[in-house]
């Protein structure tokens, strides 16, 4: 891949993901930027927009910018494929509303605290055009000692386990339940979580702790619905974790998720700053805030924050020259690549960045057959 055809479709990609509804200015910059576009770059933008899950979200953006008078002039399949993913979307995510109504529904009146996570939540509290954001099930944040309360809640709403999921909470519960609906064929799925569903390394490379999330949660309401809700602080941190722990920053949707938020919500960056230090998860949200930034700088973040919330170890400077924001469209979280090496030795503990390097060997052994 040549690195001007790299940087166009990468260019185009950042700017959309920073795009702002209703701003002339960015309708017009993105109609540039796809005019100047050939075939294949254009058709690289087309396979990343389905790998970092944006084909709904580019849909709206598209439909925005033609209603102020700057139609996108990129591959009419392409754009066709938007729409179809956009109405696809909605009617799954219509399904999960239902679907998360009965849930919550019946743990409020178990005395259940469940804290919905990720798009979720996001698309229903957060973003400004609802249907721009998908999702594929209903994440719930619940405390421990309260699994047997769930578990009984869950199966009196007509939920049903599915033992055959990965487990990452105790018994009685299960991971996963779903709801079929009547036609038989259709179901919502609720993912349930007692902290993070993330590497089991990450226990051991951070610390963060759960508890301090419920500390800082509190009930609100939301489209008729009684759930409780992380601080903006909490919220914006996880989020960057989940793109970078998860998925080794390579989802620009994540990315997405954060701009809404900081657009939506006061955010006390002193408060980022302790939490991150507190959680030993700097090595992890640094790196994101600095993307962010790159991806949309009319972002008002302050300084001090910034370089407050970057380490600065020889590692991660490797880490951010190996993959610079330019790179995060074709960035593949499994890609044997050196972004993808040295995020193994990242860390707020030297302790840890040791252990890290130690496993090197093991990652590019590995490596050869599936990163």
């Amino acid at each position: 891949m040549a690195a001007g055809i790299e940087d166009a479709s990468a260019r185009f990609t950042l700017a959309a993901t920073a795009y702002r509804y209703g701003d002339p200015g960015q309708a017009a910059q993105l109609n540039g930027l796809a005019d100047a576009l050939t075939p294949g770059e254009a058709g690289r933008i087309g396979a990343n927009a389905a790998y970092h899950e944006l084909e709904p979200f580019l849909h709206t953006v598209a439909a925005d910018c033609s209603e102020q008078g700057y139609m996108l002039p990129l591959p009419p399949e392409m754009l066709e494929g938007w729409s179809q993913a956009h109405t696809r979307e909605m009617a799954r995510t219509a399904v999960i509303h239902y679907g998360a109504v009965k849930a919550l529904g019946a743990l409020d009146a178990a005395g259940v605290r469940a804290i919905p996570l990720k798009g979720f939540y996001l698309s229903s509290r957060v973003y400004t055009r609802k249907s721009a954001r998908a999702f594929k099930d209903l994440d719930l944040l619940v405390e421990e000692a309260s699994l047997a309360d769930l578990h009984a809640a869950l199966l009196d709403g007509g939920f049903e386990p599915a033992p055959g999921r990965p487990a990452f909470v105790p018994a009685p519960a299960y991971t996963v339940y779903r709801l079929p609906m009547e036609d038989g064929l259709t179901a919502m799925e609720i993912d349930v979580h007692i902290g993070m569903h993330w590497p089991a390394e990450y226990e051991r490379r951070t610390a963060l702790n759960a508890g301090d999330l419920w500390d800082g949660a509190s009930p609100v309401e939301v489209e008729g619905m009684r759930l409780w809700a992380l601080s903006a602080e909490h919220l914006f941190i996880t989020t960057l974790l989940d793109a970078a722990v998860n998925h080794r920053y390579a989802r620009l949707v994540k990315f997405r998720d954060a701009l809404e938020l900081l657009r939506s919500a006061e955010v006390d960056w002193g408060a980022v700053e302790s939490w991150s230090r507190r959680w030993e998860v700097r090595s992890f949200v640094g790196p994101g805030l600095r993307y962010l930034v790159e991806i949309d700088p009319s972002l008002s973040i302050p300084r001090e924050a910034q370089d407050s919330l970057m380490p600065s170890y020889a590692t991660m400077r490797g880490f951010m020259r190996a993959l610079p924001a330019i790179g995060l469209p074709d960035h593949r979280s499994r890609s044997f690549s050196p972004a993808n090496l040295l995020f193994f030795m990242l860390s707020d503990t030297a302790r840890e960045r040791a252990r890290g390097l130690l496993s090197t060997p093991s990652h590019l052994i590995r490596g050869r057959h599936r990163f």
